[in-house]
């Protein structure tokens, strides 16, 4: 710092900062670094006995905060610690500055992880600085040094984020920013140095609780509702009386208003403040008059008429009470997540600092735009943009669809009721308001009514109009929020509308089954079949091939809002060309025509559009539509080509150019079926991944375009790089089971095995087994670093920290997840042999022919490979 006193101050004052955390500043005694900072505090940890380090914090005087003194560690650890005093219902934040000098002896490294797990305890934690670990790669967490191991496991002992993803000296990431929560720390930046500085600055928000909202709503207040007169009141209409001689629409229209009429009457309405939320369920009458109490205790304190001890004890008894509460409804939390996993994860938002939103969105101008309905309405003319244009006419199959539908295909009172049963309370309504709960609760009342509208529909083909109306609820998916592109529309629709979709699926289905109409390529919403079955299908045939020494290429392709640009009309005639029959074909037909929809965003509903193409996402019709669309794309192929949903993968030999040039055709006949079909590619995203040791790193295009390159693609949410190792896979599944039994941790009280197991089972255990029939590790370095984060859930559990990890599995009657691939290898490789994969299993495994007449014919034959790459697909 000894020439850049000047710039920092002249970019202090151009940005504003709150807080400026610097390492290295090699100060001493001599210097005097308040000066011209005057609006700051300056706090700071000078080297002592020779030149060099040392760190120091400013923080502006408008903030509240004291210096933290560790007695954990050495003096010669050359870190601060603050904590900053939140404002109002804030909590506060423990916020530290870290210098490590890279020859650094591992005594004082040790010293600074028992300060970093000291502090990791608090509530929120944000540690800044140069840390010098060269060699760890962010992206995977991984090392090959030793130091810089014992430094990660620090980071995942504690359940910490590293946030920096860019590199801050060469290429090298050395200045890192630590947090224990990752939603506390957003819009990092790393650009631009201070003077002759070959480090960059690091700018970033420490997010606090956002503005809240102060609007009130009204919902449905089921707690206090008269069901049994609701009952009542519905059973006693006649239903088939007054529904006769009607339309569709019109039996629809009476059969909603009968039903919203009886609901106004029997459930009453209650005021929900945005500003507060719901009730915490742990708060109860008894912990409210414990809180009387202690405030009454205080006020006599004060006036003393109590001592300080009778005070305390009566604080102490309300503490106790309200530990007691939570930790019951935790466990009630933990032992219910099985069976609805929603409940949990709502008290984990309940627990965030920052709360997920929409937005800021930035218009085409560059202005920002924060009003909820302006930002509806910017995102519901993105939606819209991106729908192909209506052809004019209506397809022929339609015009001819007059047949009548035979008794055996109607719609019966029972099915009706079956799909009642199984509706998820817990939903929301769509557009027409009819909730989930009500036509659950009234499931013997108006199945009868709700079969002979959809017999009505079905006769006629008319489709009520609030079945064709979509709330649409925008879902971040990733990049930057302030793109409209970076969000997904989901549905939310009628729920009768999608019983009587659901009857439809069941129809469509039959007919796709019994005439084997989808192809085994797709493995998508389809019966039996999976991520995991495509995955193992197509990297089967991948892997031989290199095994037997040939390079082989494989085309990630990338279709451009798949879903939303299916014209309705080619889909019409493809569900013709399929022989559907032509009841069904016309029931679609319409149900597709004429939609609308509008984005609604914290209760802010935008204007109703059009929708001239594709299927609604979160309908139930849409994944069976899209697969009849999509199906044909493989005929003439002669490459290997396979599917989930619209998840497409090409690959093939590439040793020659006559190779190269199979697969070249196959590229360019789907361009072609892109066209015919009016969908685009998004060749920006269609990448190569060359493999084999004697790959010559051929070109491909698409149209005019050449396709990128690449070292590892995530496929179904696996990640495969160009030497099929999984040790890649391995490190992004350990890191992402690490955040959220990291979560788990923050924001559960009881950490009893009543609580934590259920969790961890439910929540942690699946990251750490999705696919890994496909992936599993065969590396020891791999396999452990799997096993550590079960090492860290069963030492979370109170009580069984100083047991060894095999005793604890014994205590909890568990296995180690070494143990639980076997017995998921023995499972999958079952329904490949004999249960539902069977087909498949024939190209996968080689039976041993014997002649005993006591054999099952199962045995497998153990095949021979030249390379270790087949190893993780269970042959």
């Amino acid at each position: 710092m000894g020439n850049k006193q000047e710039e920092l101050e002249l970019l202090t004052n151009k940005y504003n900062y709150d807080i400026i955390g610097i390492t290295e500043t090699w100060w001493d005694g001599t210097h005097d670094w308040n000066v011209g900072m005057e609006v700051y505090g300056l706090l700071r940890k000078d080297r002592q006995g020779k030149k060099g380090g040392g760190v120091a914090l400013y923080i502006k005087n408008v903030h509240t905060w004291t210096e933290v003194e560790m007695n954990v560690g050495d003096s010669c650890v050359e870190s601060l610690w603050v904590k900053l005093k939140g404002v109002k219902n804030e909590g506060d934040v423990m916020l530290g500055v870290y210098y490590r000098p890279p020859s650094q002896v591992e005594e004082v490294d040790e010293a600074f992880f028992k300060q970093l797990t000291k502090l990791s305890k608090a509530q929120d934690l944000v540690v800044m600085g140069d840390f010098n670990y060269p060699d760890i790669c962010w992206e995977t967490n991984t090392t090959g040094h030793r130091l810089s191991n014992k430094f990660l496991d620090c980071i995942g002992d504690n359940f910490l984020f590293q946030k920096v993803e860019k590199a801050t000296r060469g290429e090298a990431v050395l200045n890192l920013v630590l947090t224990n929560r990752e939603e506390l720390v957003e819009n990092l930046k790393v650009e631009d140095s201070i003077g002759d500085s070959d480090h960059e600055i690091i700018e970033f928000m420490i997010l606090r609780k956002g503005r809240r909202e102060t609007s009130t709503i009204e919902v449905m207040d089921f707690r206090k509702a008269d069901f049994d007169k609701l009952r009542e009141l519905v059973g006693k209409v006649p239903w088939e009386a007054r529904l006769k001689g009607k339309t569709t629409e019109e039996s629809w229209k009476y059969f909603k208003g009968t039903l919203l009429r009886a609901q106004k009457q029997t459930i009453p309405l209650c005021r929900k403040d945005r500003k507060y939320g719901k009730r915490p369920a742990w708060l109860n009458k008894e912990i409210l008059h414990n809180l009387k109490i202690k405030k009454e205790s205080y006020k006599k304190w004060k006036l003393g008429q109590l001592t300080k001890d009778e005070y305390r004890q009566a604080t102490r008894e309300c503490r106790g009470k309200i530990r007691k509460a939570k930790a019951q409804n935790e466990i009630k939390l933990a032992t219910g997540i099985k069976g609805n996993k929603k409940t949990f994860y709502k008290y984990i938002k309940s627990k965030r600092k920052t709360k997920d939103r929409v937005g800021p969105l930035l218009s085409e101008e560059g202005e920002a735009v924060t009003g909820n309905l302006e930002m509806a309405e910017m995102l519901n003319d993105f939606f819209v943009s991106v729908f192909t244009e209506k052809s004019g006419g209506v397809p022929n199959v339609v015009n001819t669809s007059r047949e009548r539908v035979s008794l055996e295909d109607r719609i019966h009172k029972e099915q009706v009721k079956n799909h009642l049963g199984k509706l998820d309370v817990s939903k929301s309504p769509g557009p027409d308001e009819m909730h989930p709960r009500i036509l659950k609760e009234l499931i013997e009342e108006v199945s009868e009514p709700l079969a002979m509208i959809f017999e009505k529909s079905w006769q006629t083909g008319e489709i009520p109009e609030d079945w064709k109306r979509a709330n649409i609820v925008p879902i971040y998916k990733k990049g930057n929020k302030n793109n409209p592109g970076n969000y997904r529309p989901v549905s939310l629709t009628s729920v009768p509308g999608k019983i009587m979709e659901q009857v439809i699926k069941e129809i469509i289905c039959k007919h796709l089954e019994g005439n084997k109409v989808i192809g085994n390529s797709q493995h998508g919403f389809v019966k039996n079949k999976s991520c995991q079955t495509n995955l193992i299908a197509f990297f089967d045939k991948i892997t031989s091939l290199v095994d037997k020494g040939e390079a082989v290429d494989v085309i990630y392709l990338d279709f451009s809002k798949a879903f939303d640009t299916v014209s309705h009309d080619i889909l019409i005639d493809k569900l013709g060309k399929y022989n559907l029959d032509r009841a069904t074909i016309r029931w679609v037909h319409n149900w597709l025509d004429n939609r609308s929809q509008r984005v609604v965003v914290n209760g802010s509903k935008s204007c109703w559009k059009g929708i001239t193409s594709g299927v609604p996402q979160g309908s139930v019709l849409g994944p069976v539509l899209f697969n009849i669309f999509i199906n044909d794309v493989d005929i003439g192929i002669e490459s290997t080509l396979i599917k989930f949903a619209d998840d497409t993968k090409l690959g093939g030999v590439a040793t020659s150019l006559e190779d190269r040039d199979i697969i070249q055709n196959d590229l360019s006949k789907l361009e072609k079926w892109s066209e015919v079909n009016r969908m685009k590619f998004n060749k920006e995203k269609c990448k190569v991944l060359h493999l084999g040791r004697n790959n010559q790193f051929h070109t491909y295009k698409m149209g005019s375009d050449c396709l990128g390159r690449s070292m590892a693609e995530r496929d179904l949410g696996v990640i495969v790089d160009h030497k099929l190792n999984m040790s890649q896979q391995c490190d992004a599944v350990a890191k992402k089971a690490n955040m959220i039994l990291g979560c788990i941790n923050r924001c559960v009280v009881s950490k009893t095995r009543e609580v934590i197991l259920p969790l961890y089972s439910a929540l942690v255990r699946p990251q750490l087994e999705y696919c890994v029939q496909f992936w599993a590790p065969h590396f020891k370095k791999d396999v452990e670093k799997l096993e550590r984060v079960q090492r860290r859930a069963t030492r979370m559990i109170k009580g069984l920290e100083n047991m060894t990890y095999e005793a604890r599995l014994h205590e909890l009657g568990l296995f180690s997840l070494e143990k639980r691939r076997l017995r998921g290898d023995m499972i999958a490789a079952f329904k490949y042999l004999k249960g539902c994969h069977k087909e498949e299993g024939e190209n996968l495994f080689l039976l041993v022919s014997e002649d005993r007449t006591r054999s099952n014919g199962l045995k497998v034959q153990q095949g021979r490979f030249r390379l270790d790459i087949r190893s993780p697909i269970i042959l």
